[in-house]
């Protein structure tokens, strides 16, 4: 039936954006490798909408939704660092190879999620495409303004995230029903920060918000009053 299909197209649109990424990034055009990762983020977010509205969400596409995004949210952007790290000429192709463990660590991580029952009411570790989106937003600074990080910080970070994304540390959603100040203080400042973050710095703003994302999420946790639970995404 075409209508239970919709949904699955879209996430195999969302895979082949992250294939798309990976071809763009060693065939060094920096733009559309950054562009086809929030691409295939648009894809994320709708497929599971549709499946909702079309009321035809199942087992079939929730892995395929885990396995769509080890491509585009795993891969594609390991493939972005791994592409930053070789620009620089001063490290040798094993030591460059490491960054891929966020690869491994998003895998890890959608596996995790699949398999643990904890994971249905609540939100641990950093979600792949806020991964894979502030390292998109790091190759579309390099490409607009010609800058990139230095080799080892690159390093530092891709092993951050790599952590990040398989640490127990509880991170806010955006979903819920309580939407009071008082419940969700800390998202608000967290979205109007952002959003002066991107304005104002543009693609690096982005990657900025995207490293705050853990710092606002303890602040909830720890600081509010009324903390909800909140459904975890991929």
């Amino acid at each position: 039936m075409l209508k239970k299909e919709i949904p699955n197209i879209l996430t195999l649109c969302n895979l082949l954006c992250g294939c798309a990424s990976v071809v763009c990034t060693f065939s060094s055009n920096l733009y559309w490798a950054s562009w086809f990762i929030g691409i295939a983020a648009v894809f994320d977010l709708f497929d599971g909408m549709v499946a909702r509205m079309l009321r035809v969400s199942g087992t079939m596409g929730t892995q395929l939704d885990s396995l769509a995004d080890v491509v585009s949210f795993g891969v594609a952007p390991a493939a972005i660092a791994y592409n930053m790290l070789r620009s620089q000429l001063l490290m040798p192709n094993a030591v460059c190879f490491i960054v891929f463990i966020m690869a491994a660590a998003s895998a890890y991580r959608l596996a995790r999620f699949n398999t643990d029952p904890a994971q249905k009411g609540a939100f641990f570790g950093m979600p792949t495409p806020a991964n894979a989106l502030f390292w998109a937003a790091l190759n579309l600074y390099w490409f607009r303004e010609g800058v990139v990080l230095n080799a080892w910080y690159l390093l530092a970070l891709a092993l951050l995230m790599s952590f990040l994304l398989v640490c127990r540390l509880r991170m806010f959603s955006f979903k819920g029903k309580d939407w009071s100040w008082k419940a969700k203080r800390f998202v608000y400042i967290y979205m109007i920060v952002s959003v002066i973050l991107l304005f104002v710095f543009g693609s690096l703003g982005l990657a900025v918000d995207v490293l705050l994302y853990p710092c606002f999420s303890i602040l909830h946790f720890r600081l509010s009053e009324n903390p909800v639970n909140h459904e975890i995404q991929g």
